[in-house]
């Protein structure tokens, strides 16, 4: 049985903070470079991939339990699971509304592109044009819970 995966943390005797840095902004600038050259579900990925680290650094922190390397929807639920209320009340809003809603589009765009559901037609380009929105709020979002996430550690 292989070992779980653990997320890598900042230390003084270590540059994880700085190689970070630079995964974070090359990631804002290639989400940004997948929507305007009409990669949407890229941009998708990569966006889900941010926030993923984000909520697993935060949850980590805030529960002292490891959170490395779960899926959008176990760190959702992880979140909705805090009978303590623990988690900060704008970012449980973010999460439980907004990213929930998000993950829901997400699952469509990633998983349903050429499925047609019974009695609804939608067209390639309306998909695309679907995509490009969950894209774009997407990386909306993504900057919303970094900033919340930011301000709680601060």
């Amino acid at each position: 049985m292989t070992e779980p995966r653990r997320r890598a943390i900042t230390a003084l005797d270590n540059d994880i903070g700085q190689e970070r840095y630079k995964l974070y902004k090359s990631s804002f600038s290639w989400i940004k470079k997948s929507i305007d050259d009409g990669y949407y579900l890229e941009a998708i990925s990569i966006v889900e991939s941010l926030i993923t680290d984000r909520l697993e650094s935060y949850l980590s922190l805030l529960f002292d339990k490891d959170f490395s390397f779960k899926t959008l929807g176990e760190l959702i639920q992880a979140i909705r699971s805090d009978k303590l209320n623990k988690t900060d009340e704008l970012l449980r809003c973010l999460v439980l509304n907004d990213l929930d809603h998000w993950r829901k589009a997400r699952n469509k765009a990633a998983h349903e592109m050429v499925k047609i559901e019974d009695g609804k037609r939608v067209s390639w380009e309306e998909r695309v044009k679907i995509n490009k929105t969950v894209a774009e709020a997407g990386l909306e979002l993504v900057r919303k819970i970094d900033n919340q996430i930011r301000k709680l550690r601060s």
